[in-house]
């Protein structure tokens, strides 16, 4: 028996072979067209009679090119609209991203293709798709759905988490999934006032953090009840997105968050994770006894220490990096060619991938917080005698190494928003491109590294706000209104 065919509607409609790739083939991504999955076409009850007609030979085709047959086109709703929209540019997934690097994108995809597909998980990612939509195209009408829908959502949701524990392992992935895009979603839709300022606990969008605890104990009814169940990647990446928000709440990481064991950290991916979540709870510690002065002496000096031995390891994991990861570094001649909004200096990097950006600038943000929290414990050491030859020597090192790493950021960032391109080739040849529209699905990449960068206070304040106004134009681009806020309110401080 033949396999049914898996060609979405509109290739089967426009008579060309499709690749069946989802949730957007390559056929209507290269052509900027909707592609309609032949049982969305069904559940939409959409008609082709008219191309049966034709087929059937009961009516005669119209002459010209395929792509004038408009008639035999079905209806897009507004949901449709939107969920195209949203798979095109939000949540398509780069080919060749490093693993640490991977997110939500990897993870629906992931998750639509390794089993049947999950109403919940469904609803979430069209109240996103709406969402975002209604944001960046001014629709009120999307605005309305995706609020009535996200209502329904959260019935839904909170019927399924109740039943939990399961002994189903995709069950588990469907919840954390649809409570990870729920956060999103809370985000997308954060209004910008001046009423609502940012503290250190109500860092980003105060409604976000709900859906976070809810993922938290999501993931701890896994851990405590489930050790049959192998930790898949949305478990991972679960647990990766929790660390980072520990950091902007300014909570402690709980140990079994760093059970590296447990969650299956042994790739090269997995190290950084550990190295990282590591920093969090180093950070967490030494903030709040600087904060209440609580120690002294040969326990700072401890802390010290560590934050220095975390920094090697951050080095040594960055020199097993494979050499295709590694980015050109080019200076632009003529400053009248870029604008300072974009380009925080001449001094650019390049990459052959664009996933590349992230890991780089991730492992940078991270030596940043490593070199924010010695800076600190400097401070609480020694206080006034600062200025001790010793000490002084000290401060100057970490200081530029700060100062260094986010200028490293800072010249990875025209490439992945798009403001630069370079050619391949011996040559390569570098072009401005002032006026390129940010593809939020290659802008997202950096949104982590530059909240870090932006939020710490031990960077000067000019390399800071210049990584604000950057988030801010990426949270445009992206439709993400909590970070709009970084240039109105007052934004996260680490």
């Amino acid at each position: 028996m033949a396999k049914p065919s898996e060609a979405c509607q509109t290739c089967k409609i426009r008579r060309i072979k499709c690749d069946e790739a989802k949730p957007t083939c390559q056929r209507c991504t290269k052509s900027h067209r909707i592609c309609i999955q032949a049982n969305a076409v069904k559940e939409a009850c959409f008609s082709i009679q008219i191309e049966n007609r034709y087929a059937s030979g009961k009516a005669k085709r119209p002459r010209g090119p395929r792509s004038n047959l408009s008639l035999t086109r079905p209806y897009f709703d507004l949901q449709t609209r939107a969920l195209d929209y949203y798979f095109q540019n939000h949540l398509h997934a780069l080919a060749e991203i490093p693993q640490v690097s991977q997110g939500l994108s990897e993870a629906v995809v992931l998750f639509n293709n390794s089993g049947p597909p999950s109403p919940m998980v469904d609803l979430a990612i069209a109240c996103m798709a709406l969402a975002v939509f209604g944001r960046r195209n001014l629709d009120p009408a999307a605005a309305i759905e995706a609020s009535s829908s996200y209502c329904r959502l959260l019935r839904i949701a909170q019927e399924r988490f109740a039943r939990l524990p399961s002994s189903d392992e995709r069950d588990i992935d469907a919840c954390l999934l649809a409570i990870t895009i729920m956060g999103r979603f809370e985000s997308v839709t954060a209004q910008c006032s001046m009423r609502n300022r940012l503290s250190k606990e109500t860092a980003g969008n105060p409604l976000s953090w709900s859906h976070h605890d809810g993922a938290m104990a999501i993931l701890k009814v896994w851990y405590d009840r489930m050790n049959q169940i192998p930790a898949s990647f949305i478990i991972r990446s679960t647990r990766r997105c929790l660390v980072k928000a520990c950091l902007l709440r300014h909570r402690p990481l709980p140990d079994w968050l760093l059970d590296h064991g447990r969650f299956g950290e042994e790739g090269f991916a997995d190290k950084f994770d550990w190295i990282f979540s590591r920093i969090v709870r180093l950070h967490y510690v030494a903030t709040t006894q600087e904060d209440g002065k609580e120690l002294k002496g040969c326990a700072i000096l401890g802390l010290k220490e560590e934050a220095e031995m975390l920094e090697k390891d951050l080095q040594d994991w960055e020199a097993q990096m494979p050499s295709q990861w590694s980015y050109q570094r080019h200076t632009l001649t003529d400053p009248n060619l870029y604008p300072s909004i974009d380009y925080h200096s001449s001094t650019v990097y390049s990459f052959s991938k664009p996933g590349h950006t992230a890991i780089w600038s991730q492992y940078l943000s991270a030596k940043m917080l490593i070199c924010s929290i010695i800076l600190g414990l400097l401070e609480l050491a020694h206080g006034p005698f600062l200025c001790e030859p010793s000490v002084h020597r000290q401060w100057i090192k970490w200081t530029t190494e700060l100062s260094m790493s986010a200028d490293k950021i800072a010249s990875m960032v025209p490439f992945c928003v798009g403001s630069l391109s370079v050619s391949r080739g011996p040559n390569p040849k570098l072009t401005i491109n002032s006026d390129a529209d940010t593809k939020p699905y290659v802008g997202v990449l950096v949104v982590w590294p530059l909240t870090i960068a932006s939020s710490i206070m031990k960077l000067d304040g000019e390399r800071r706000n210049w990584f604000r106004s950057v988030l801010a134009r990426l949270g445009r681009a992206t439709g993400t209104g909590v970070f709009e806020r970084t240039e109105t309110d007052k934004w996260a401080q680490l």
